[in-house]
Formats: C-alpha cells, structure tokens, sequence
C-alpha cells in the first residue's frame, strides 16, 4: 500500500491524531543535522521495541486491505509503528486510528520517521565492499592530495546532482570516481557518452556540472554505461545521486559541505 493511499484512508476516519511537525526539517534526501547543545538523537525505533500483537495486526490488515510486515513501540505514549514494505506509518493500540506523516522530537529536532525509514531501506539493500567497485568504468576526479575516497552514481541531466557537485567545489584532498548512470531519458545517455569519449573526462564532467559548458563530440567510442547500468540495478540505484564512501557507507540524495566532510571523515 503506497503512502498516497494511506493519506486517502486517513481522510475516511473520524477522528486523527495531529503529531508536531517543524519548519525546519530538511529536504528527506538530506542527512539529518540535531541542533547543538540539545539532548543526544533518539534511538530508532528497532527489534527491541517490536510489539507481538496479532489482534491488533489483524485489526490494521483487515481495515487496510494490506500486508503488515512488523509493528513497533513508539516512544510516544500509546502510538504504535507500523511497517508496510519498506513504509511507515502510526496507529493506535485499537487499530481505530492511523496516522501518516512525520514524527518530530521537538528536543533534538530529529525526524524520527525519516531515520526510521532510510533505516529499514539501507537494512534491505544488498551488501557492497567500496574497494570492489569497478573504478575503471567510473569518471576519476582528483582533489588535492585526493586522499579521502568516495563514488557516485550521477546522471548529467540531475538537478541534485549538480546541487551536490556545486558542494564538492569547497571539498578538498578527495578522489571522486563519478559513474555515468543516465537515468533520466535519451539525452542523458547521449551526455554521458560524450563525457566518457572526451579527451578529458574528468574536465568535461566538471565543465558540464558546474558551468554548463556545453559538451562536444558524438560520444561513438566504447563506453562502460551498460555495464554500470547492471551494477546499479544490483545495487538497487533507484536515483541519482546515490554515493558510496570508503568505509561502506551508502548516502542517497543530494547532500551539503558539511555533511560531506563529515561523512568522508568517517
């Protein structure tokens, strides 16, 4: 059941429970920033909090019309967790009431459910080793001494992967490998191949992201696309830009300086 769904249920119900919200969490691909000086991030919520209520389940199943795959305490008093795929959304200990949106500690400012979320996704993602990367088939760009490492799944027509190539332009002693991933239509594929078949690669990425400097050539020699297509399909690459750090850590969506640094740091 997709969320859309479960917003159009919600509207049938009498009566819905209203969570806090604020104004300034972030966009949902960006990692998530607790203020300063506040108490340390909730925990999420985990197998230690999974709650054995077949009533209840039933209850939810035969009301929604969907598989529930796990139910879980809240640490809000009387809210439940409810996981449908790779989803959440809350309900009561009735099954009478559900709600859909975000969680929100006002004390750290943490979005419990997107941490719950990006959770249950990276628990349900294949497992990879950062150094057995096919680099060889990836865009290489040197920064500096380019000690630190990371890889990224791009496509040249990515708004947010441009966001994320402007943040890269204050991030030094890095080696960036790009792999073209032109998800986005006919045009992205053409770009892709033009930037592989230049002269300079990692020039006419950084050109093209950066400055829009329109590429050349036809793109006719032999590119690796295919082949880096079927690694993102093997590693669930469902959207650009998707990066990988040195230490196994996966990242999906655009992401600031800051975070970068902190990341790579790791």
């Amino acid at each position: 059941m997709s969320v859309s769904v479960l917003r159009a249920y919600t509207r049938r119900l009498l009566a819905t429970v209203v969570l806090a919200s604020l104004a300034t969490v972030g966009h949902a691909q960006n990692v998530s920033k607790p203020a300063a000086s506040t108490p340390a991030a909730s925990t999420p919520v985990d197998a230690a909090n999974a709650v054995n209520d077949p009533v209840l389940k039933k209850t939810l199943e035969m009301r929604l019309g969907a598989t529930i795959d796990g139910i879980s305490r809240m640490p809000v008093g009387g809210l439940f967790e409810v996981r449908v795929g790779d989803e959440v959304f809350y309900a009561d200990g009735s099954g009478n009431y559900i709600v859909v949106g975000n969680v929100i500690d006002l004390r750290t400012r943490e979005n419990l459910t997107r941490t719950r979320v990006e959770a249950i996704k990276q628990a349900g993602l294949p497992p990879f080793k950062f150094g057995e990367l096919p680099f060889e088939a990836a865009v290489k760009v040197v920064k500096g001494g380019g000690r630190r490492k990371v890889a990224i799944f791009e496509d040249p027509n990515c708004g947010y992967c441009k966001r994320l190539e402007k943040a890269i332009l204050d991030v030094g002693d890095v080696t960036i490998y790009v792999f073209l991933y032109p998800v986005l239509g006919p045009d992205s594929l053409v770009k892709s191949k033009q930037i592989w078949c230049s002269a300079n690669r990692s020039k006419a990425w950084n050109e093209w992201m950066q400055n829009a400097v329109a590429l050349a050539g036809d793109g006719s020699c032999a590119t690796p696309l295919d082949r880096t297509r079927e690694l993102g399909t093997m590693l669930r690459i469902d959207g650009t830009p998707t990066l990988f750090f040195s230490n196994n850590t996966r990242v999906e969506g655009a992401i600031d300086t800051a975070d970068l640094e902190k990341l790579l740091a790791g």
